[in-house]
């Protein structure tokens, strides 16, 4: 088979779906963004909607689930998940560390000490850390025994979720926002876009979960998907394929195409 070969029938087994759901899940983040920079930081009394409670208790944690969730199939992808975590935490690492710059400098306050990225980072090492000892011990990357471990961790962090409720506002440090306990009021904590372990690391792993039943082949749920969906899908998928880019530089563009036009006086 020739390399053109090879490279069609990649294009045509690749799971686009995911791609396409992991890209949408990102374009709604960036909608969400635009609308806090547009009523937060501009002042505009517009998208109230993104304050209320149905927001943030529905509709932010849907979206969030479709990507971590992806994130967690695309697992069943990889070759090496040691690889994708190393690659995970320099980029976490040096997104923070610029955060904070501009927090402390320039007073922008967007210090961000653990998000989406510090989770999947995480998530990812322990996935990789599960993976070589399954292969290790049983040869496979798809055992039963290995199966029953991963539903046993999504139960795990389903419980903690039920169990932090009794921690929030009771302890009076800021690192216990990294396991998603909110907390003491009296502690001055200040930092943007958080995310903690709980529940979502048991949400990276019930798509790990999933994507050994259903991407076993590794392939395409729609390899007959017509060129009308793919074209629809297409900038969708490119977004999700680039997923780490768009998101680490979305709100650095947006923002600046935003300043540009308040300052010319368009709003």
């Amino acid at each position: 088979m020739g390399s053109s070969e090879k490279t069609g029938k990649l294009r045509n087994t690749r799971a686009f779906e995911l791609d396409l759901l992991r890209g949408f899940a990102i374009f709604m983040m960036i909608l969400h963004h635009f609308a806090y920079d547009l009523r937060h930081i501009f002042e505009m009394n517009i998208f109230s909607f993104i304050d209320t409670d149905w927001f943030w208790a529905f509709l932010h944690p849907f979206f969030l689930c479709i990507f971590v969730g992806i994130s967690g199939i695309c697992c069943q992808f990889s070759r090496n998940n040691f690889k994708r975590a190393l690659k995970l935490l320099l980029v976490s690492v040096l997104f923070s560390a610029v955060t904070i710059v501009a927090d402390r400098c320039f007073g922008l306050e967007c210090a961000i000490y653990f998000n989406v990225l510090h989770v999947l980072t995480v998530s990812t090492f322990l996935f990789a850390i599960f993976d070589h000892f399954e292969q290790k011990k049983t040869g496979s990357r798809d055992s039963r025994g290995g199966d029953m471990v991963l539903f046993s961790i999504v139960l795990l962090f389903i419980f903690l979720l039920q169990a932090l409720p009794y921690y929030h506002y009771t302890i009076k440090a800021g690192w216990v926002s990294i396991l998603g306990i909110e907390p003491h009021p009296d502690y001055n904590w200040n930092a943007g876009d958080e995310m903690g372990l709980i529940p979502w690391v048991g949400v990276f792993f019930l798509g790990v979960l999933v994507g050994r039943y259903i991407y076993k082949k590794k392939e395409t749920l729609f390899p007959h998907a017509s060129k009308t969906v793919k074209k629809i899908s297409g900038p969708f998928e490119w977004v999700g394929r680039n997923s780490l880019v768009v998101y680490i530089l979305h709100q650095p563009i947006l923002l600046g195409i935003l300043y540009g036009l308040h300052y010319l006086g368009v709003f």
